[in-house]
């Protein structure tokens, strides 16, 4: 007799069939939900790439489920664990050198953690000076992108002041440069100073 398969009827040697209807377009959360905001704002650290790719793909897709009580850490036996889909605490997966939820010893990749106190400081430093460069049109804009999430959108904005501040303009250049101006009127200076003697 060959082997043994499946006894169930038309299911010998079939493989797996492909996906029978393709979606039209991508699934999009809902941009005014706080839940999804909260989500998308939790810090991830402590994985490797594979694992980062896979909550990252959760949150956007929304099937992240937050943790609401600490779980038990595998390592340590300890409710330490505060994140969801992890398996073991930080410190512990630092202590071993390993991915907090596949426990394998990948590359960790950076955390996507908040930011510490002095660049948050720096941040907010080059937010107001950006928002004093803008007129006020462009600081409504700017403001009403960032309130919607249109990271893109603001991040044009702040693109094209930066660029007219640091005078990338070419409204008014008509070819000359300070440096030549300057130096031109020294030397008639000094020829002048010349014939005279």
């Amino acid at each position: 007799m060959s082997g043994k398969g499946s006894s169930a009827k038309g299911k010998s040697g079939q493989s797996k069939q492909r996906q029978k209807y393709q979606n039209t377009f991508a699934f999009k959360s809902d941009k005014y939900s706080t839940k999804n905001a909260e989500i998308t704002a939790l810090p991830v650290q402590g994985l490797c790439k594979r694992c980062l790719d896979i909550i990252q793909w959760r949150k956007r897709m929304g099937q992240y489920k937050p943790l609401t009580v600490a779980k038990k850490c595998v390592g340590c036996s300890q409710k330490t664990v505060r994140e969801a889909y992890h398996v073991i605490c930080n410190p512990c997966a630092l202590q071993k050198n390993v991915c907090a939820k596949c426990q394998l010893p990948e590359e960790i990749m950076p955390s996507t953690a908040g930011k510490t106190a002095a660049e948050l400081l720096l941040d907010r430093q080059n937010e107001e000076r950006l928002l004093s460069l803008m007129t006020e049109r462009q600081r409504r804009s700017y403001a009403r992108k960032v309130e919607r999430g249109d990271d893109e959108g603001a991040a044009k904005i702040a693109d094209r002041i930066r660029s007219s501040s640091n005078g990338e303009d070419d409204d008014f250049d008509f070819g000359f440069s300070d440096d030549e101006s300057d130096g031109d009127d020294i030397e008639g200076d000094e020829d002048s100073e010349d014939e005279d003697e």
